[in-house]
């Protein structure tokens, strides 16, 4: 399938799939008129169509859960997606989610802001979860909701926050077509359920309740639907994948072969003496846990992004067919990443390369394709969809809209960011804990867990505190890499006294600059 972008918006399109012409539904309608009822209908109708016909972009965002760009091979297990939205739009080379677990990552796509200002840090607890995201006002200033307010049709299927399992029947505000997973079964593929625009309804273990699946018709449902409409629309396709514990799909289980996960040279880290002592402390059982779980993790997530591949490519034909493409902007990332073994860890969480570093692609109208090396955050997604819409933002936002930086425009961007954790909590399921499935929940999880901590990444360095919510500032301990002679984070320059002395001057100004970012909001972030 060859699906060209074209270089400016068009609201009358000319596309061609397999030989066959489309337009829009908007301009359809429009074209009807004028056969059926001649010149003097045409005139009457062009007035009712340009009031009706809204000439906002569209916009799809597709979110994939813990997928890493620094092990996994995104774009050769997602040849469509490579094809269809990376090649025709601009890869962020430097994509990263500064909150690196789902609950956190999320919130803060959804409202463009820090951890510390959605006051979401983990996935349950006093500073994580659905609960802490609506508790601190979050729902009411969402990027949906300004969509929603300005007149955008809003929609989507699959995961919504840690939690929402919580209160199954809640509908955020914002949303017209909902269709949100409301139990920890959605992460195993089948026999969850979702909240379809209240009510909920039960899925099985049929090959076509596969989770992915049913979000990909939910899609091209929404996307057909919007199309006849003429409203401008907005989707979010949130599927689980390649979320531990989600099996290939059933059609590509014969061809997902057994595959060792990549060796890189932090794998299973030989010497963690100068890590923090909440690594060394459990190294053995980490080690011990890669060894036996990793690889056919890491076959599953390779089976997993086959289906997700299938689903974006779906979504670029529905927008082709309906004559909906040249007006849409499509978005690609993860919430986080995911460690496939690194310094002997299993999931996210961690201030590493490994859980911060994200696929990010954006392709759309007027957009060239390209790659661009500029620092992309997760809080930058709402401000940059808002942009596209010329909507106002509905609150104060910490991230910047990334349409500049898409047009070639990087002069005056960031140099560095905040990255938080709000760690496990005093009970130890405050974490990811909140994350597995029924049945298969066992005390060895809570070990996989790490401390809190706040960090500043910068195109250079890596200055990480530790222990922020569980010791007095005394007592937290401290990493520091240089990401251009260390770039797997091997050495720790301020484990040892004389580390500490070498780069007390560089110390220093890192931790004045994370006490700024750590305590910024909205301008002071940017």
């Amino acid at each position: 399938m060859s699906i060209p972008f074209p270089c400016r918006p068009a609201r009358t399109p000319h596309i061609s799939i397999r030989g066959v012409p489309m337009v829009s539904g908007r301009s359809l309608r429009r074209a009807l008129t004028v056969v059926m009822t001649g010149a003097l209908a045409w005139t009457a109708s062009v007035s009712a169509a340009s009031a009706a016909d809204d000439p906002r972009p569209n916009i799809v965002m597709i979110l994939a859960d813990d997928l890493d760009i620094t092990s996994t091979p995104v774009w050769q297990a997602m040849p469509r997606t490579a094809e269809l939205l990376r090649d025709r739009g601009v890869e962020f080379t430097n994509g990263f989610a500064p909150m690196p677990i789902c609950c956190a990552a999320r919130s803060s796509i959804l409202t463009g802001n820090y951890g510390h200002n959605t006051g979401v840090l983990t996935n349950a607890g006093p500073v994580g979860g659905f609960e802490a995201f609506r508790a601190n006002g979050n729902e009411s200033r969402t990027f949906v909701t300004a969509l929603h307010g300005a007149g955008y049709r809003t929609g989507m299927a699959g995961k919504y926050l840690n939690g929402l399992e919580d209160d199954p029947g809640h509908i955020p505000p914002g949303w017209d077509d909902w269709n949100a997973g409301v139990d920890n079964f959605l992460y195993g593929g089948y026999n969850y359920t979702l909240n379809e625009n209240g009510r909920l309804v039960k899925y099985g273990v049929a090959p076509r309740d596969y989770e992915t699946d049913v979000i990909a018709e939910k899609s091209s449902r929404f996307i057909t639907e919007s199309a006849a409409s003429g409203q401008p629309f907005f989707w979010y396709a949130a599927s689980t994948s390649p979320h531990f514990p989600l099996p290939p799909a059933p059609r590509h289980l014969p061809d997902t072969r057994p595959t060792a996960a990549p060796r890189s040279p932090n794998y299973q880290e030989a010497d963690v003496s100068d890590k923090p002592s909440w690594l060394i402390d459990t190294a053995g059982p980490r080690a011990a846990t890669i060894a036996a779980t990793n690889d056919l993790d890491y076959t599953n997530r390779l089976g997993a992004l086959k289906s997700l591949d299938e689903m974006v490519a779906g979504i670029v034909e529905t927008l082709a067919r309906t004559g909906e493409l040249d007006n849409t902007y499509l978005l690609f990332t993860s919430d986080n990443g995911y460690s496939l073994g690194a310094h002997r860890l299993t999931q996210k969480m961690a201030p590493y390369e490994e859980s911060m570093r994200v696929p990010l692609v954006v392709a759309g109208p007027g957009i060239a394709p390209g790659r661009s090396d500029a620092m992309a955050l997760s809080i930058d997604l709402a401000p940059t969809v808002l942009d596209w819409a010329g909507v106002a933002a509905p609150g104060p936002v910490d991230g910047r809209s990334l349409a500049p930086v898409l047009r070639g425009e990087t002069g005056s961007w960031r140099s560095d960011f905040a990255a938080e954790y709000g760690g496990p909590g005093a009970g130890g399921r405050d974490g990811i804990a909140q994350e597995q499935v029924p049945g298969t929940d066992t005390p060895r999880i809570y070990a996989l867990d790490m401390p809190s901590w706040s960090a500043v990444r910068t195109s250079r360095y890596l200055y990480v505190r530790w222990y922020e919510r569980e010791r007095p500032l005394a007592e937290r301990e401290y990493e520091l890499y240089d990401l251009v002679s260390d770039p797997y984070q091997l050495t720790n320059l301020v484990k040892t006294a004389e580390g500490r002395a070498a780069h007390a001057d560089l110390v220093a100004d890192l931790d004045r600059r994370l006490e700024e970012l750590t305590t910024c909001a909205g301008a002071t972030c940017r």
